[in-house]
């Protein structure tokens, strides 16, 4: 004979074990999430700890995470990685990044830094070939990266464009200002 407990227990397993509803639960969280704590951790200029890596990995086994926000996950968890100086582990989470979300080309931006400190300036103008599609406030950064890799490569006009763009799209931007400063303009 079944106790009441025994049938419950089984209408549980039969009727919602299927239920798509209890398939995947929802998560709560007291406070930020995961991804909301690596996101607002890479924002802090320069934060990087093996702390903040671990956060950001973990919020990337999270199952409730969207696809935009693991894509972000990503590339902030390669941010953290590149300000750590892992190049090769901060290149493979923006690869992963660009593939989860290639309509977003800011991506480029943290990718192209990363090709630079592999001495990969090359492939760093090539990321950010498509500047214009980059964000109105972030396409600074992007020519300023560019100008960087043209530098690299030796190709100072190039370099000298980039660094005016950069500095005439964001003024104040300190380091496209520093980097002009180090030109002299010569007349023809």
């Amino acid at each position: 004979m079944f106790s009441s407990r025994n049938l419950i227990a089984g209408l549980l397993a039969l009727g919602f074990a299927a239920d798509p509803a209890f398939a995947i639960p929802e998560t709560l969280y007291s406070g930020d999430s995961p991804a909301e704590s690596c996101a607002a951790g890479v924002a802090v200029p320069g934060a990087a700890s093996t702390r903040l890596k671990r956060l950001c990995e973990d919020a990337l086994t999270d199952p409730s995470l969207r696809a935009g926000d693991r894509a972000a996950t990503l590339a902030n968890s390669g941010i953290v990685s590149l300000r750590l100086g892992d190049y090769d582990a901060a290149l493979a989470r923006l690869d992963e990044a660009r593939d989860a979300a290639p309509a977003n080309a800011d991506i480029a931006i943290s990718y192209a830094a990363t090709l630079l400190r592999l001495d990969r300036a090359d492939e760093a103008v090539a990321a950010l070939a498509d500047i214009e599609t980059i964000s109105d406030g972030n396409r600074h950064i992007a020519y300023y990266n560019r100008a960087l890799a043209h530098l690299a490569l030796k190709d100072v006009e190039e370099a000298y464009r980039d660094f005016y763009v950069s500095a005439a799209l964001k003024p104040g931007y300190a380091p496209a200002e520093r980097a002009l400063a180090q030109f002299q303009v010569a007349a023809e």
